[in-house]
């Protein structure tokens, strides 16, 4: 029997207000540690808050710095803020006009206003100044008034003339105005863009607080499905396209096109929907024109091509180009077949002294040809007094029309002025000639008082109209001594600076020991074009030297010769398919190849034949260039066994226009389609699959699944429970241990 002792209950009390007390210290602990907790995350939330107004606040002090002082900074040369040295005026490019390099007398419009309300600013003399580098203004003028008088709180425009260099830099570039003079006082900035095809307009300085304004622009081209234009019936195709050059998308864009009188748009609309025309992107719409009988051949006619949409603020965008289409009525001619004959011109001229410069432009092809152009380009130091352009309408097989030019120099020198006559059908392909002329300083400002003595070409050929590239062919040259003293040691040399040309079995240097004064000699030099000569118009560089039997000369003329590529297309022998049977689709293909150093215009690929087709068998190549290949494929269903014939046709145009017809006929064998027999056909299939094994074993399979997953929920559970009771057992151990320890 157990026997309580004389102090146990007391002990039993103490242990039991020991574990409520040491219970007790430890939620206190815990308290005190979330609140510290809590304390320290809200500290951190603070600072936080405090740096980041503290961010926003040092921004918005940038930012009004800014505009306070816009003159300083990187803003400021971005073009944030306009800063005018001449707190009076003002000045702005009011147009959007995009420069290129090579450009002349690109006109520049610019407003300035004087913002004083009481003194009017009054000027003689405007010039620019700045990073004009590659770019020269050759006049500043008044205009919209015209006045060099600026009134207060008005505004006047200025035209401004620049050239610009075909070395120049692109990008944007800036410069100031002067007035009068006064380098202290410049007005601007001003901003110009020099950019070459492919470069964006960029947007213009903005002014705070000021309205977005967008400037759209676009750059038009167009192609036709024939070069020499559009001929009477619905077959003729246009391609427009454009690329948006403006700082804004055109949204909602559409193309519209407008025809003049006796032209209609065959079996589509005037409108076709674009959609987004996104910066920079290139897009094109094709239209299939019906032309009327009624319609005059021979005459080029106006078609519009409109784009318009919306920018960016819903602004409406109506942007345009005109372009002058040739409606032909007698088919397409060569324009290697006109040629420019009896050039006359005096050999020499004085300074100042005007001559007259004729010429005939003559159709020696076997078509009629239309909307031709015939110009002169003249060298610096050349100008004209009269037109230098013409357009001949038509011009009849064998027929010949004669022009007249009347010309000057200014210049005060004793040298040889190159000029080139010209003529072109619009396909971008022209003929062309060369002819010089010497101009003499004035006799009396000479030490001397001798005049230059002077050896020219007066003719050339080379033994028809053009020559073809690979080819040898004799240069015959005629020279003139103008002078009136007899010329010795007379040395020419022919170079060809593109290398087209290489002479064959002799020099490219002639000797001739002396001339008479006023006399003619003639030379013979065998050519050879290059086999790699692009197809155009080649200028033969000739230098000549000589002696009067004091002084030692030299002159320089220059020739041109055009040079024809022969046209290549190779196309690999058709293989048939390895069996052909009635009835059923088959396919084929086969390589081709332009073997040329020429491009092929407009090259499209068809197939004819007895059989029927399941899908368009047509291929627009566009224009291949030399040494590439592509593939064709077609399809096919023959009607019938036996021999199928076809022919694929290849169709283009050479640099004339004139269209080329190359057929490669086939012909596959048509078998009938065999009928086989199934002798499997007709038997019966029994089915033995054990279905009742199946499904006993997948019922035995279901009931150990479950089984097995019992057993783990059941283990599960009882570690669960065990885990509990270790858990109660261990903390009354550690109450009782802490009470005996006290």
């Amino acid at each position: 029997m157990y026997m309580r002792t004389k102090g146990e209950p007391m002990k039993e009390t103490i242990r039991t207000d020991k574990a409520a007390e040491m219970k007790e210290k430890i939620r206190t602990d815990k308290v005190a540690e979330t609140q510290n907790t809590i304390r320290a995350k809200s500290k951190n939330t603070i600072r936080q808050r405090v740096k980041k107004i503290t961010a926003i606040m040092l921004v918005v002090t940038m930012v009004l710095g800014v505009y306070a002082f816009p003159g300083a900074g990187l803003f400021s040369q971005l073009g944030a803020q306009v800063v005018y040295a001449s707190t009076d005026l003002r000045a702005d490019v009011t147009n959007a006009q995009m420069l290129r390099p090579g450009e002349r007398g690109a006109q520049i419009t610019i407003t300035v206003r004087n913002n004083n309300a009481t003194t009017a600013f009054s000027f003689s003399e405007v010039t620019a100044t700045g990073d004009l580098q590659g770019v020269t203004v050759t006049q500043i003028t008044p205009i919209a008034p015209s006045t060099y008088t600026i009134d207060p709180n008005s505004e006047i425009n200025l035209r401004m003339f620049v050239d610009l260099s075909h070395g120049v830099q692109t990008g944007i570039r800036t410069f100031n105005l002067i007035f009068d003079g006064n380098v202290a006082s410049p007005v601007g900035p001003l901003f110009l863009f020099i950019g070459d095809e492919e470069a964006i307009l960029p947007p213009p300085p903005e002014i705070p607080d000021a309205p977005r304004v967008y400037r759209p622009a676009a750059d038009f081209s167009h192609t036709l499905g024939v070069i020499s234009g559009f001929s009477h019936g619905s077959g003729n195709v246009i391609t427009f396209h454009a690329i948006n050059r403006g700082d804004t998308p055109i949204l909602n864009a559409e193309f519209t096109i407008e025809l003049p009188d006796g032209m209609s748009v065959y079996n589509m609309g005037l409108t076709s929907f674009v959609g987004t025309h996104s910066i920079g992107q290139r897009v094109g719409r094709t239209f299939h024109i019906m032309v009327h009988e009624d319609v005059t051949p021979g005459r080029s006619y106006p078609i519009t091509i409109r784009l318009t949409g919306i920018d960016r603020s819903n602004n409406p965008i109506n942007l345009s180009n005109t372009f002058f289409i040739p409606v032909t009525g007698e088919g397409a001619g060569r324009i290697s077949d006109v040629s420019i004959t009896n050039i006359e011109h005096p050999l020499e001229i004085y300074e100042n002294e005007d001559f007259e410069m004729s010429f005939s432009v003559t159709n020696t092809g076997s078509v009629a040809m239309t909307n031709l152009r015939v110009y002169a380009e003249m060298p610096d130091g050349i100008l004209n007094r009269t037109n230098t352009i013409f357009i001949i309408d038509r011009l009849a097989t064998g027929a010949s029309q004669s022009f007249s030019i009347t010309m000057f120099s200014q210049e005060h020198t004793n040298r040889s002025f190159p000029i080139r006559l010209a003529v072109d059908a619009g396909s971008g392909d022209s003929v062309s000639r060369f002819t010089s002329v010497f101009v003499r300083a004035d006799a009396t400002t000479d030490a001397d008082g001798v005049l230059r003595p002077q050896l020219m070409v007066s003719n050339y050929s080379y033994g028809g109209s053009s020559v073809l590239a690979g080819s040898q062919f004799p240069l015959n040259l005629s020279f003139v001594n103008t002078s009136d003293r007899r010329l010795s040691n007379i040395r020419i040399t022919l170079l060809s600076a593109d290398g087209k040309f290489v002479p064959v079995d002799a020099s490219n240097t002639l000797f001739v020991s002396s001339v008479e004064a006023g006399g003619t000699f003639s030379r013979t030099i065998p050519l050879r074009a290059v086999p790699a000569a692009a197809q155009g118009t080649a200028v033969i560089t000739i230098t000549m030297t000589y002696e009067d039997g004091e002084s030692l000369f030299d002159a320089q003329d220059m020739i041109s010769i055009p040079v024809l590529q022969v046209m290549r297309l190779v196309v690999d022998d058709i293989v048939p398919p390895f069996e052909v049977f009635a009835h059923t689709p088959g396919f084929s293909s086969l390589q081709f190849y332009n073997m040329g150093h020429t491009t092929l215009n407009n090259l499209m690929i068809t197939v004819e034949g007895d059989f029927d087709v399941m899908q368009s068998n047509s291929y627009f190549v566009g224009n291949m260039e030399g040494g590439t290949s592509d593939t064709f494929s077609f399809s096919f269903i023959p009607r019938e066994t036996g021999p199928m014939e076809g022919r694929v046709i290849f169709t283009y145009e050479d640099l004339d226009g004139v269209p080329i017809i190359h057929e490669v006929p086939f012909v596959f064998q048509v078998m009938e389609m065999p009928v086989w027999d199934d002798p499997w056909r007709e038997m019966p299939v029994e089915d033995n699959t054990p279905w009742s094994l199946i499904i006993f074993g997948i019922a035995a399979a279901l009931i150990i699944a479950g089984l097995i997953a019992w057993r783990y929920i059941r283990k599960a559970r009882m570690n669960k429970r065990l885990e509990i009771e270790d858990e109660e057992f261990n903390t009354a151990f550690d109450l009782e241990k802490a009470g005996d320890d006290k």
